[in-house]
Formats: C-alpha cells, sequence, structure tokens
C-alpha cells in the first residue's frame, strides 16, 4: 500500500473508532466507562483531524508526528481499556474497539516504514 492509502485508512478508523466509542459513551453500553469512552472519543475524533491536516499531495510536513501520536493514543486505549475489560469484562463492544486500536497502530508502523524507506 502506498503511504497516501495507509494514511487515509487510519484517518477513516479514528473517525470509526471515535463514533464508536461515543456511541457507545452515550448509550451507557458499558456501564461506569461512560466517562472514558467519550475522552477516548474525543480524542480519536480529534486526531482523525490532525492526522489529516497534512494528507494533501506536496505537503511540506510529512506527519510523522500525527501518526505516532496517533499510535500511542491507540496503545493507551489498549492498555488501559483492556486492563479494564480484564478486570470487569463488558460488552462485546469492547474487543471490537481493541482490534481497530490494533489496525490503527499496524497502519501506522506500516506508514512509518514506507516513509522512512524513501
Amino acid at each position: 500500500m502506498k503511504p497516501i492509502v495507509l494514511r487515509h485508512l487510519i484517518i477513516g478508523l479514528l473517525i470509526v473508532t471515535g463514533v464508536f466509542h461515543l456511541a457507545v459513551a452515550l448509550l451507557n453500553i458499558a456501564p461506569g466507562l461512560g466517562l472514558p469512552l467519550a475522552v477516548y472519543g474525543a480524542i480519536y475524533t480529534g486526531l482523525s483531524f490532525y492526522v489529516r491536516r497534512d494528507v494533501h499531495k506536496g505537503a511540506k510536513v510529512n506527519g510523522r508526528t500525527a501518526i505516532i501520536v496517533a499510535m500511542l493514543a491507540c496503545a493507551s486505549g489498549l492498555v488501559l481499556g483492556g486492563a479494564a475489560y480484564i478486570e470487569n469484562g463488558g460488552p462485546m463492544a469492547l474487543p471490537i474497539m481493541f482490534a481497530i486500536d490494533i489496525a490503527i497502530i499496524t497502519a501506522g508502523a506500516m506508514w512509518l516504514m514506507k516513509v522512512h524507506a524513501k
């Protein structure tokens, strides 16, 4: 995959997971996790715009920082959310969120390898 395709994939996944987190929080599907889910939903949605800001071809900034920040946010979501899930259990929505986080981290790593190889 080309770096721009990976970047668009990351943007799309961040938007999807951000909205998904907010929906689960607002519908109170995971009691007791509403506030953390809402915070992460806002973070992921905001990150999608941060990663997108220099997507256009010819941008002078390669966006490495934005991709790394998105990967770190997903990793922290996996660690904190995973700990809460292991400790308390939860709805099937949480493992789906974890899978999206893993996909974002993987796409980000692929993007970093492709951009670094140039």
